[in-house]
C-alpha cells in the first residue's frame, strides 16, 4: 500500500495513521540540501501571524495529577499521570520552545512595519455567551448538548497533554502516534489552541520504511474553528511541506504544498476553494470530536475542508465499553465515523475509534481496516496536561 494514494476521507478519519501500512526498500529519511527553500511559504506567513502567550509551561503540576485521578480509570493513571512532556531543544522553556516548532522553525524577521492582520473568523464570532445571555449555537446541525454558544461548558483540552499511541500492522509495531496539546498562542491577535499530531515509524519499520511526519493546526478559542493546518513530512521516498489556510469571514480557503521525491525534483500545487460555514480541516476534526458530549445512540455531525474539497464528517456513538489497555482499563465509547462528499456517502473500510468516557474523552484505540488487514492504533502512554 503507497501512503500517497490513501483517500482525504481515510486519512481524515485516521490523522495519518494508515501512513505507517507502507512498504518500500528505503531505510533512511530522503535526504535534499534546499529544505529551506521547501519550507518557505511567504503567501501563507503573511495571511498567519502567530505569537507566543507568555507565563505558559507545556508539563503539568503533582496537583494536576491528583485533579484528574477522579476522571480517569484509576488503574491507568498511576503511571502515565506523573509523566511530563520533556522539551526538544536544550536550556529553553519549554513554552518558546513549542511556539518555536510551531511557527514552521523560522526566526522573526526584522522589526519593521508591521503587517497588517488578516481577520479570518466569522464577522459575528459565536463566542461563549456572556453572563446572563444566551446564543443558539452555530451552526444549527451540530449537537448543541454541553455547549454555551460554540465553546464547550466543560473543556476537554490541557496545555501539556499527551497521548501516544502505538500503530500496528498484521501484529507488528509499525510505528507510534502522538497526539498533543500545546502552549496557548495568539493568532492574528486572538487567542487559539495549538494541536499537533506526530507519526514516527518504529526502529523496526523504519528499516523498511522510514516516516517522521508532523502535522499542527490552530483553533481560535471562542469559535474553535482552525485557521491554519501545516504538515512537515520526512519520509524514505518523500519530503512534502503542506500549508493550508481557513478564511471563515468569507468562506474561502487556500492550500499549497511542495513536495520533492528521489528523482530530486520539486513539485508544487496552489489551490483555492470555497468552504462551507464552520469547516474544520483533517486534523483538528479528531480533537474537536471531543468537545461533543457522546452517549450511545447519539448521531453526531459537522463540516471539514482539505486540499480543494468539502465533506460532512457524520459519527454515530454505537455502544459504551470497558478497554483493557497495556496501562490500565478504561470506561469508553465507541465511535463509528462516515464521510458524505457532495451529499453522496463516500464507501470505506470501517473505521471504529474509543474515547475515554469522562470529561477529557482521550483518543485510546482506532481501528481502520484497509484493502490487506487492519490498521490499530493502541493506548501506549497518557500525560494529561496541567489542570
Amino acid at each position: 500500500m503507497s501512503p500517497k494514494r490513501l483517500s482525504k476521507a481515510k486519512r481524515f478519519l485516521i490523522s495519518g495513521v494508515a501512513i505507517l501500512g507502507a512498504s518500500s526498500c528505503a531505510s533512511k529519511i530522503l535526504e535534499y540540501k534546499n529544505v529551506e527553500k521547501l519550507e518557505e511559504n511567504v503567501e501563507y506567513e503573511e495571511l498567519i501571524q502567530v505569537k507566543e502567550i507568555p507565563g505558559q509551561t507545556a508539563g503539568k503540576s503533582e496537583d494536576s495529577e491528583k485533579s484528574e485521578t477522579s476522571n480517569t480509570s484509576a488503574e491507568a493513571s498511576k503511571e502515565d499521570g506523573k509523566k511530563a512532556i520533556k522539551p526538544k531543544g536544550k536550556d529553553k522553556p519549554a513554552d518558546k520552545k513549542a511556539v518555536k516548532n510551531q511557527s514552521d522553525k523560522k526566526k522573526p524577521k526584522a522589526a519593521g512595519k508591521p503587517k497588517p492582520v488578516v481577520q479570518l473568523q466569522p464577522k459575528q464570532q459565536q463566542a461563549g455567551a456572556k453572563m446572563g445571555e444566551e446564543k443558539p449555537r452555530q451552526p444549527d446541525y451540530e449537537d448543541s448538548e454541553g455547549f454555551v454558544g460554540r465553546r464547550p461548558e466543560s473543556d476537554p483540552f490541557r496545555v501539556g497533554e499527551k497521548v501516544r499511541l502505538q500503530v500496528s500492522y498484521f501484529k507488528m509495531t509499525a510505528g507510534y502516534m502522538d497526539l498533543k496539546v500545546m502552549p496557548f498562542v495568539e493568532v492574528n491577535g486572538e487567542k487559539s489552541y495549538s494541536f499537533e499530531v506526530d507519526l514516527k515509524t518504529s526502529s523496526f519499520f523504519s528499516r523498511i520504511y522510514t516516516v517522521d511526519d508532523m502535522a499542527q493546526t490552530f483553533l481560535d478559542f471562542n469559535t474553535l474553528l482552525p485557521y491554519n493546518l501545516t504538515m512537515k513530512i520526512r519520509e524514505s521516498k518523500q519530503i512534502k511541506e503542506i500549508r493550508s489556510v481557513f478564511n471563515h469571514n468569507d468562506l474561502s480557503a487556500s492550500y499549497w504544498s511542495k513536495k520533492v521525491n528521489k528523482d530530486g525534483k520539486e513539485k508544487e500545487k496552489k489551490v483555492k476553494w470555497e468552504i462551507k460555514p464552520y469547516s474544520q480541516n483533517v486534523v483538528s476534526a479528531l480533537y474537536y470530536l471531543r468537545t461533543f458530549n457522546l452517549t450511545p445512540g447519539k448521531k453526531l455531525q459537522f463540516r471539514v475542508a482539505d486540499d480543494g474539497k468539502n465533506f460532512m464528517f457524520t459519527g454515530e456513538v454505537v455502544r459504551k465499553e470497558k478497554l483493557t489497555t497495556d496501562i490500565g482499563t478504561f470506561d469508553t465509547v465507541v465511535v463509528k465515523p462516515r464521510i458524505t462528499v457532495n451529499g453522496m456517502f463516500k464507501q470505506m473500510g470501517d473505521i471504529l475509534i474509543w474515547l475515554t468516557d469522562d470529561e477529557r474523552k482521550f483518543p485510546v484505540r482506532i481501528e481502520s481496516e484497509i484493502k490487506i488487514g487492519t490498521l490499530v492504533a493502541k493506548l501506549k502512554s497518557i500525560e494529561k496536561g496541567q489542570p
